[in-house]
């Protein structure tokens, strides 16, 4: 399963040592898999902790395609570990609302969005189209769009009602992000803001994961990658003329 996300890289003399210790016993193709099977337990705490820092939002979705993967290179015995979220819209889906918005295991379209912030946007699209909006009151207007620039998830998530707040700007029920809407005159700028690095919470999900977990990460690789080492040499005896084979 293909998972997009940051590479995970320690800077450790002692893990790099005891690597290319393993690479001098060993063939490429013998050490990728040992490098494979001490990388799938470090990042596990990286993993579990990507899940514990992705926001649950409107769906779900992006928690739900917190993955990992460790990739293993049997040519020149190397291996990597990831931490991230499904490529999205490979796997099944089930649609929600009116508009397509689907729950699935892959559905993190908006995971760079989060990680990497948004920049300013600019929507010029003119509503040739009359909507419908609902008063606090509960009664039923059809507003014309003919002169309107608009930013709305009406498209996406489905019918929703607007009321003006006490200071005269619009709201709308249900409340943000489960509903969006935006409104300026035809000619004007509607501005949608950006959004900061990591959201409203300025915590990019990924980076965070791996700056809370790199410290316990390192030390079990170190301790993996070890007992690897110590295996391998006690598989190992030395012949009578003082050369390195393996036990018969």
């Amino acid at each position: 399963m293909a998972v997009a996300g940051i590479k995970l890289e320690l800077d450790s003399k002692e893990i790099a040592g005891l690597r290319d210790s393993l690479r001098n016993l060993f063939s490429p193709k013998e050490v990728a898999p040992i490098l494979g099977e001490a990388l799938e337990k470090a990042i596990w705490p990286a993993f579990l902790r990507l899940r514990e820092v992705t926001p649950f939002g409107v769906t779900g979705n992006l928690r739900r395609a917190v993955n990992y993967k460790v990739k293993t290179y049997p040519r020149n015995g190397g291996a990597v570990g990831l931490i991230g979220y499904n490529r999205s819209g490979k796997g099944e889906a089930q649609e929600i609302t009116a508009g397509g918005v689907q729950l699935g295991p892959d559905r993190a379209f908006h995971q760079w969005w989060l990680e990497f912030g948004t920049k300013r946007r600019v929507v010029r699209k003119v509503a040739n189209n009359p909507y419908t909006r609902t008063s606090k009151l509960g009664k039923v207007h059809q507003v014309s769009g003919q002169n309107s620039v608009i930013a709305s998830s009406q498209a996406s998530y489905g019918p929703f009602r607007i009321f003006k707040r006490q200071d005269g700007g619009l709201a709308t029920d249900p409340q943000y992000p489960k509903a969006f809407f935006k409104k300026a005159k035809k000619g004007q700028e509607l501005v949608i803001d950006p959004s900061p690095l990591g959201g409203i919470d300025a915590q990019p999900p990924v980076k965070t994961a791996w700056e809370q977990s790199q410290s316990k990460v390192a030390f079990i690789l170190q301790q993996e990658l070890r007992i690897s080492l110590e295996r391998a040499l006690s598989s190992l005896t030395y012949s009578g003329t003082g050369t390195v084979s393996g036990t018969p």
